[in-house]
C-alpha cells in the first residue's frame, strides 16, 4: 500500500508540475483532486482578505492531507497540534497527521514530530523526538543533525 500511495504521490506531483504555474489548469487539477494542485490553491486562499474564500483554502488544504499530501499534512498537523488558525487545540490529533507526513519523509515534518515530542507538554516522549531526528540525519537534514545534538545522550531524558 505504501508503494502505491508513492507512486500515487509522485504522479499528482507530476500533473501538477505539468501545470506549469498556470493557474487555471491548477484550479481544474484541484477540482480534480490533486493533493498538491489543493495544498497550492489552498495556501494561495488562505492569504486572501476575504473570508468566506480563506474557508475555501481550509476546505482545499483538508481535503489534500486527506488525500496523503506531506505539505498539507504538515500544516493541518501543526494547526492542530497547537490550536492555530481557528484549530481547535488538538496535540494529538496533529501530531498523528504531522507523523503522516514524517513517514514520507518530508523533512519539515519530521523536524515538526521531532520537536513536539522533545517540547511538547503533553506529548513529551524523548526517545521518540530522537528517532525522527535520526530519521532526519539519514535523509541528509542538517537541521536534524543539530537537534540530535543539542538534545544529548538517553541518560539525560
Amino acid at each position: 500500500e505504501a508503494a502505491s500511495e508513492k507512486q500515487k504521490q509522485a504522479e499528482q506531483k507530476g500533473a501538477f508540475e505539468a501545470a506549469g504555474g498556470d493557474e487555471a489548469r491548477i484550479d481544474d487539477l484541484a477540482d480534480a483532486g490533486n493533493g498538491f494542485a489543493l495544498y497550492h490553491r489552498g495556501k494561495a486562499r488562505i492569504a486572501s482578505p476575504e473570508g468566506f474564500v480563506q474557508q475555501g483554502g481550509f476546505e482545499d488544504l483538508e481535503a489534500a492531507a486527506e488525500g496523503g499530501n506531506a505539505d498539507a499534512q504538515l500544516w493541518v498537523g501543526e494547526k492542530m497540534a497547537y490550536g492555530l488558525m481557528g484549530y481547535p487545540l488538538k496535540p494529538n490529533s496533529g501530531l498523528m497527521m504531522m507523523e503522516k507526513a514524517a513517514k514520507q519523509d518530508n523533512i519539515d515534518a519530521i523536524l515538526a514530530v521531532g520537536l513536539m515530542y522533545e517540547q511538547d507538554t503533553f506529548m513529551r516522549d524523548m526517545a521518540k523526538a530522537k528517532t525522527w531526528y535520526e530519521r532526519g540525519v539519514e535523509l541528509g537534514s542538517e537541521k536534524a543533525k543539530e537537534a540530535l545534538a543539542k538534545l544529548g545522550t538517553p541518560q539525560d531524558f
